[in-house]
């Protein structure tokens, strides 16, 4: 390979488009100093890729293109183009002439071309990588640089060694693999924690996918049932508010028949109403016309008066205006003079205006027709200008067109040949992957058919996991009220054992015995208690039997009467108000009952219906041993006044004694029954125990069902895992699927553009000839245009420069003109502005004058109006007297008509009343109907708007399909089947479990009968199965109460999960083939970067040996056979990075570096050690 041609054109100094030959052999380019030697050697290292202006002697890159002299014009391009030759077997390409060319602009652009072609910098620099050409190599030293080689550092110095081992394009490989390596690091990093991310959600949104589908199932359900039991419920009110609609309708009538006397009775008053109306409008008529007759009289006598003034008032003004008319005359006459003179002087200077304003058009008219011929000679001339410029870029465009065609002539012919081949191995290639694609489509079947198997499995632990959860969520929901009900009655019963502790509700007195009085030591062990205390009575009796005892409630059981003596006399003695004591052994039994009998209106003695403690049983009998119970009050007179000698105590409270005195009304102590008090200790008591012993067994039954719970997580936990390894598998076997079918779409594509590349070879060859001859031909016309345009040019420019004189001798005079013009304005302005004040004044005067005659005129004419009017108003004063009198008269008349009519209007009044009072208790009834009826159209709305909402349905389009609600029954019953198969297989299983479920409910039964719904008992469920051709509704109801259940326990529900699961799923199997293709590739870098580690060292070792001993021989030759010199290497464990060291003695010098010989010896140095590289790897030129 060596250098052929060098074409320059715009490169500094070579304005004209220079080529110079470089036959074999050494050519020189000789010349005197600033001829452009320098040039072309910077041209040489501009083109192969030079970017530092600074290097190429300039400031910026635009400074390399040709700037123009005296006689010639910038040019706005800069090109150089370099032709290697001999390059089939040395450079990567089928050509034997490389052209390498490089093109600036003068606005920054600039361009590389291979082979005419445009291309990029890092082409050219890989295309001559280990060729010894380059901007830097050592093919160019240029002047003064010869020893430049031996200044570099050790470590910069080796890059001329690496380029003649010829391992420079492998090092840039080797950065290029290890750039590469480092970004597939980084993207396997990435790819992984995606890949954890995704796994992570696909692990979420699985579970959520799972619960969307249930959601699905349970809603399409509810659905069908929940529309045909609206439907029905709709159907049935429909129906109902028909109904009330037809007796609407009917009082509706009647109210309108009504309502039709009414307004006959209304119009009849109406019209008496408009009779006295229409009096009433006369009297006010008649005592209108009075009050304006009156007023006549006055207003007319008034303005005789004022006419009378007026009169003299204008007579005064008529002798002020003559005076003024006199004044105004002279001052018009002395005005009208001053404006003839300057109508006489204006005119002068506007007959001098005119004749400037001519002399104006006229130049003007000359200096636009010079203007325009010079406009047109310019255009003509810019227009050829830019049509030269575009004729020159399109010959440069057309030569490289030319070259181009031929180059791409001979690429096509070898493309073609290419094409055949990589058809072929494409086709092989093809029916490989075909085979892989079979195999792994096996495989995915197998792994999908796992999967079903153990999606059916998970879906019963899941079913048996939300039974259970759902069982634990009641427990704990029941757990939690009993927990509240429990807290709420052990409060409660805390109270009213404080109340009863501290005497509550009992007097003062009998509060401080209770606690003890002064020596609560010794009292407090006396005192038995409160006889409130001892007595336990029914709810239903408490009320009668607080009535009946009283204030003995508060009776205190004490030991003996002493005691008692002693508590008597403490209270005394402390002022602490009083008590009832009594003592055990003091208390008489009670009379024999035994021969009375009890009244069939009485409910019984009052002893029969209480329990005491036997302490203080003889004296519970004392006091009630004649008290009968009655249910109210007139049924304890009634017996009072029968039977003697027994008292009553009604359920309400009230108290009939022996006597007949009768206690009754409220207390307003709603809070002070001591009996209902102990009722309810005693009451809350049982209650306590009975939820303490409930708690401990749902306590236990719930630790239970936690335990299970947690089991079948587990169980589901272990299931996922294995579905989703499966899943994995079968992603991954998808992955390397979709891989292998990418492939082979990839292959089916490049054959189908290798295909077309072919018939767009062979038809791009036969259009290149045809562009080809077009090219040449269109290049001979395009030069002759360009010599024509320069003779146009020459002669426009002569007729231009007449035109610019002829242009400025027109401006001079127009200017000349111009000013005079202005001066006589300004004249003109300066008349008028002293003549508009007096036109002005004139007319102001005239205009005074003017009013003046008229306002005289118009006071006489008001003079005689007045006169006229007064004599006018004295007759209608006259007339209007008359008037007032009978109408008066006439008013007196009217008045007792209005008096009737009034009369008749009341009584038509009070029939009306009557009317309009039966039709009010009509509207009410219909009100009420309507009422009910808008209430069914609420529900109607309310089932229409819940079919709306919830599925988008209108109740009234809706067709029943009995067929498919009978399907969905059937299927409701089928599934509760299954479940409690389900169910035994799990009790099967778990038997102890099972035990315990029975027992717990067995027990969970009796609590909640006990003490949640204390008033009955909880019914079982029980499901009929009715005749099939009509539903069961009830069954149906409760179906949808279910199910509308199990959709809230689902909780949130995201539908989209589904879509968004099979996405996802798609985006991990992309990944897993991502990461497995990045694996391989890394592998692939660090094997290809092992491999350009072990070439690259030989052939460094192997180069630098042979150059090492070139160098030792050319140094001898150069300096004698007794001087020595040698290069080394820095650091022989890495012979790749490590820095070079030239040793170089000259005869008579001790061995020393390079650094220390003089000029010549580093020149001669320099030129040893660049021979001994050229005996190793010659350049294909040096410079």
């Amino acid at each position: 390979m060596f250098l052929k041609t060098l074409e320059i054109h715009g490169f500094k100094s070579f304005a004209d488009k220079t080529k110079i030959d470089f036959d074999e052999g050494v050519t020189g380019i000789v010349g005197p100093n600033g001829c452009g030697k320098s040039n072309i050697v910077d041209s040489i290292r501009w083109v192969l890729g030079e970017t530092s202006a600074k290097a190429l002697r300039g400031g910026e890159m635009a400074d390399v293109i040709f700037n123009g002299t005296d006689k010639r014009q910038p040019l706005g391009m800069a090109e150089v183009t370099l032709v290697l030759s001999g390059c089939a077997g040395v450079l990567d390409t089928e050509y034997d002439e490389v052209s390498l060319g490089r093109r600036v602009y003068r606005d920054g652009r600039g361009e590389y071309l291979l082979n005419k072609q445009p291309c990029r910098l890092k082409d050219i620099h890989n295309l001559l990588m280990d060729t010894g050409i380059g901007r830097s190599s050592y093919s160019i030293m240029e002047q003064g640089k010869i020893d430049q080689l031996l200044s570099s550092k050790p470590e910069d110095r080796r890059a001329v060694f690496e380029e003649a081992a010829g391992i420079t394009k492998f090092k840039s490989q080797k950065k290029e693999a290890l750039r590469k390596l480092d970004y597939t690091e980084a993207n396997l990093v990435r790819l992984r924690d995606i890949v954890e991310e995704v796994e992570r959600q696909m692990r979420s949104l699985q579970r959520q996918a799972g619960k969307a589908r249930r959601f699905q199932t349970l809603h399409s359900d509810v659905k069908v049932l929940d529309l045909h039991y609206s439907h029905k419920l709709w159907r049935e009110q429909r129906a109902e508010k028909s109904e009330l609609e037809t007796s609407i309708a009917s009082l509706r009538q009647q109210q309108g028949t009504l309502e039709v006397d009414v307004e006959e009775e209304q119009e009849a008053i109406v019209e008496a109403r408009r009779a006295a109306q229409e009096i009433e409008t006369k009297i006010a008529t008649l005592q209108r016309l009075i009050q304006e007759k009156e007023s006549t009289i006055q207003s007319a006598t008034n303005r005789i008066e004022f006419n009378t003034e007026r009169a003299h008032e204008l007579s005064v003004l008529i002798r002020q205006n003559e005076s003024d008319i006199e004044s105004t005359t002279n001052k018009l006459s002395q005005q009208q003079v001053d404006l003839q003179e300057a109508d006489h002087m204006l005119n002068s200077v506007d007959e001098k205006i005119a004749q400037y304003e001519a002399s104006v058009r006229e130049y003007e008219e000359g200096s636009k027709t010079a203007r325009q011929q010079r406009s047109e000679i310019n255009a003509q001339v810019e227009t050829l200008r830019r049509e030269r410029n575009g004729l020159e870029s399109r010959i440069a465009t057309l030569e490289a067109r030319i070259e181009n065609h031929s180059k791409q002539l001979e690429s096509d012919q070898a493309r073609f040949v290419q094409l055949n081949d990589e058809l072929s191995r494409l086709q092989k290639d093809e029916q490989s992957r075909n085979r892989d694609a079979e195999s792994i489509r096996k495989r995915i079947d197998d792994l999908r058919g796992t999967i079903d198997g153990l999606e059916d499995e998970l879906s019963v632990k899941e079913d048996q996991y939300h039974d259970a959860r759902r069982v634990l969520d009641g427990l704990q929901n029941d757990l939690t009220e009993f927990h509240r009900v429990f807290t709420e009655k052990a409060s409660r019963l805390e109270v009213l054992r404080q109340l009863v502790a501290e005497g509550e509700g009992f007097e003062k007195g009998t509060q401080a015995v209770l606690k003890g009085l002064d020596q609560p030591d010794l009292f407090q062990k006396a005192v038995r208690g409160a006889l409130a205390s001892f007595i336990d009575v029914d709810r239903e009796y408490v009320v009668a039997i607080e009535a009946a005892l009283g204030r003995h409630l508060q009776t205190i059981v004490v030991a003996d009467t002493l005691v008692a003596e002693s508590m008597i006399d403490a209270l005394r003695r402390g002022k602490l108000g009083k008590a009832t004591l009594v003592s055990e052994e003091s208390v008489r039994p009670a009379m024999d009952r035994q021969l009375m009998t009890v009244p069939a209106e009485a409910i019984g003695w009052a002893l029969d219906q209480i329990d005491c403690d036997e302490k203080v049983r003889s004296l519970v009998d004392r006091l009630l041993e004649n008290v009968l119970i009655v249910p109210d009050l007139a049924v304890a007179l009634k017996l009072h006044r029968e039977m003697s000698g027994v008292a009553f105590t009604t359920l309400e409270g009230e108290y009939v004694s022996v006597e007949g005195v009768i206690h009754g009304g409220i207390s307003g102590d709603e809070g002070g029954s001591f009996l209902q008090r102990q009722s309810d200790i005693r009451e809350l008591e049982l209650a306590t125990e009975t939820l303490a012993k409930a708690l401990d067994r749902l306590e236990d039954r719930r630790e239970n069902l936690h335990e299970r719970v947690e089991k079948l997580e587990d169980q589901l936990g272990s299931y996922r895992d294995r579905l989703q390894q499966r899943r994995v598998s079968c992603s991954t076997q998808e992955g390397q699927l979709a891989v292998v079918e990418r492939d082979l779409q990839q292959l089916e594509n490049k054959l189908e553009s290798l295909r077309w590349e072919q018939k767009e070879v062979a038809q791009r060859q036969d259009n290149l000839d045809e562009h080809l001859k077009g090219a040449q031909a269109e290049k001979t016309e395009t030069q002759a245009r360009i010599e024509a345009i320069g003779q146009e040019t020459n002669t426009l420019g002569q007729k231009l420069e007449a035109a610019e004189r002829a242009e400025q001798e027109a401006a001079e005079l127009l200017n000349e003109v111009r000013t005079a013009l202005a001066v006589e304005r300004q004249a003109r302005e300066s008349v008028r502005s002293q003549r508009a004040p007096m036109a002005g004044r004139l007319k102001e005067l005239e205009d005074l004058l003017g009013r003046r005659n008229g306002e005289i005129e118009s006071y006489r004419q008001r003079i005689v109006n007045a006169e006229v009017e007064t004599a006018t108003l004295r007759e209608q004063i006259e007339t209007a007297t008359v008037d007032s009198t009978g109408s008066k008269e006439e008013l007196e008349r009217v008045k007792s008509e209005r008096l009737e009519h009034t009369q008749a209007i009341e009584a038509g009044e009070g029939k009306m009343s009557e009317e309009r009072r039966h039709i009010q208790k009509i509207a009410t009834q219909r009100g009420q109907e309507e009422v009910r009826a808008a209430q069914i159209g609420i529900r109607l709305e309310q089932i229409e708007g819940s079919a709306r909402e919830r599925y988008q349905c209108d109740l009234e389009r809706f067709e029943p399909d009995s067929h498919l609600l009978l399907a969905v029954i059937d299927s409701q019953r089928q599934s509760r089947g299954r479940n409690d198969k389900r169910r035994a297989t799990m009790a099967s299983r778990e038997a102890g479990e099972d035990e315990e479920e029975n027992s717990y409910d067995e027990e969970e039964n009796e609590v909640v009968s006990a003490e949640v719904n204390a008033d009955g008992e909880e019914a079982d469920n029980v499901v009929d199965f009715p005749d099939p051709a009509e539903p069961d509704w009830e069954f149906v109801e409760s179906v949808v109460a279910e199910l509308r259940s199990r959709l809230d326990s689902l909780g949130p529900v995201n539908i989209d999960a589904i879509e968004e699961f099979e996405e996802l799923e798609q985006h991990y199997k992309f990944n897993i083939q991502q990461m497995q293709d990045l694996e391989s590739s890394k592998e692939e870098l660090m094997r290809m970067i092992a491999r350009i580690n072990r070439d690259t060292r030989k052939m460094f070792a192997e180069t630098f040996e042979k150059i090492r001993k070139n160098f030792q021989d050319m140094f001898k030759e150069l300096f004698g056979s007794q001087a020595k010199a040698d290069l080394l290497l820095m650091d022989d464990a890495d012979p790749l990075e490590c820095g070079i060291e030239v040793i170089a003695k000259p005869p008579g010098k001790k061995l020393q570096s390079i650094s220390l010989l003089s000029g010549g010896e580093r020149s001669m140095t320099a030129v040893a050690l660049l021979f001994a590289i050229y005996m190793v790897k010659p350049s294909p030129f040096c410079v």
